[in-house]
């Protein structure tokens, strides 16, 4: 962008007004989202946009001009030159190789519809900067689509593959072709494309996928929408981590009275041992130590990883048994979220043992790992905790991610605070 802003007051330069100016149109832009590469950049797309916040500027700019007079003041935007950087690459020929994922046809069939016409446009139109080195198959396949015009373009894997593939030819950008996905597959391709450090475009999106306004753009005339969740940006992960530092802090401090008797009741009526630690998978399947008051002693480690724990237990005194009917078992683990292993909200973290078992079972159970784990969830306020069915549970968990606030976390942590206080957590 070029900003020119001149200005005089009585034969000297006006001290930061000009520069003021000029940052608060910078960041106008920036924040609107007018310098976030596109394909086909068109500067009359903009132009209401760019109108609208030079006349902003401008108008505040007089209204402080009008208590300290000045000669003119000039404001002036080019035609979006950061998209335009691109466009000097592409004269080199194409830079960003893009597995289309996925564009394979059903059996029996050539790729004669979308996936195949826009391999085709990608290998002769440099000016999109993309260029097609393989595709992904979701779902069952034959032989993997060609462009109409083309070669036949590699499969490189299938849809488990595609964070190893992404990696190892640098992809920078992902196509999803949604009418070339399997029925049923389209949910799992967008949420594997969620972790991923690139762009990901859902080329002619179902009329059932919402999409935000700022997120919808055209590729060769065919509309398509940026994939993305809210905790992929830092200020939403920095948003949340505050939160739990902030929130488990005062917790710490406010519930030191009721630790303390609880350890002293544990101690009393097991004996040493009054914190029970237990490995854990959290973001990103890395493992942690978590924390808990002992309710029970396992009769070994082994027990303890690879056993579910049976209420009624009769190792299980009526100290332990109160402190799971109340939650309060759980209170340790807000030196977890302190310490950064968790988080006050997210999916429940589950042993190693359980997370190979479900994920071989469960589809999409490992993408709860997406975000950092947590004290409560949103499968919890619902109710499924302990012996529930994991399908729903990760489904549950998967949506909370999926559509995550702030103010999710916010009615999530008194839904639970609710149900504690209610006796009905489970």
């Amino acid at each position: 962008m070029a900003v020119a802003v001149s200005a005089a007051s009585s034969g000297r330069p006006h001290g930061g007004l000009p520069a003021a100016a000029a940052a608060a149109l910078v960041g106008l832009n920036a924040t609107g989202g007018l310098y976030r590469p596109r394909r086909g950049p068109s500067l009359l797309a903009d132009l209401r946009a760019v109108l609208v916040r030079v006349l902003l500027v401008g108008t505040v700019a007089a209204l402080l001009l009008a208590v300290r007079p000045l000669a003119w003041l000039c404001s002036s935007r080019s035609p979006r030159p950061s998209r335009s950087r691109p466009r000097a690459r592409e004269r080199r020929g194409p830079h960003l190789p893009v597995p289309p994922l996925p564009v394979a046809s059903r059996p029996g069939r050539r790729c004669r519809r979308t996936s195949g016409h826009l391999v085709d446009l990608l290998r002769v139109r440099g000016e999109f900067g993309l260029a097609p080195v393989g595709q992904v198959a979701a779902g069952a396949v034959a032989a993997g689509p060609e462009g109409t015009d083309g070669a036949p373009l590699p499969v490189l894997g299938g849809v488990a593959d595609v964070p190893a593939l992404v990696e190892e030819h640098g992809v920078g950008t992902l196509l999803v072709v949604a009418e070339d996905v399997a029925p049923g597959h389209l949910d799992a391709v967008l949420r594997i494309s969620f972790g991923l450090a690139c762009e990901t475009l859902l080329v002619q999106p179902p009329a059932a996928v919402p999409i935000e306004p700022g997120r919808r753009e055209y590729l060769a005339g065919l509309p398509c929408a940026r994939v993305g969740w809210p905790l992929r940006e830092p200020g939403p992960r920095c948003a949340k981590r505050l939160l739990d530092v902030a929130v488990g802090c005062v917790l710490l401090v406010a519930a030191a009275p009721l630790l303390a008797a609880c350890a002293v009741a544990v101690r009393l009526e097991g004996g040493p041992g009054v914190l029970f630690r237990q490995r854990r998978i959290g973001l990103g399947g890395e493992e942690f130590v978590l924390l808990k008051f002992r309710t029970l002693k396992p009769a070994d480690e082994q027990e303890s990883d690879t056993r579910w724990t049976v209420r009624g237990d009769p190792r299980m005194g009526p100290v332990g048994r109160f402190l799971r009917d109340t939650s309060l078992d759980e209170l340790p683990q807000l030196w977890n979220v302190v310490r950064g292993d968790m988080s006050l909200v997210g999916p429940r973290p589950e042993r190693p043992h359980f997370v190979e078992q479900f994920s071989r079972s469960c589809p999409g159970y490992m993408l709860r790992h997406r975000v950092p784990v947590g004290m409560t969830g949103w499968a919890q306020v619902h109710g499924f905790r302990g012996d529930t069915s994991i399908e729903l549970r990760a489904r549950l968990d998967n949506h909370y991610i999926d559509h995550w606030s702030f103010g999710a976390d916010l009615k999530i942590l008194l839904l639970t605070v609710r149900a504690v206080l209610g006796r009905d957590s489970g």
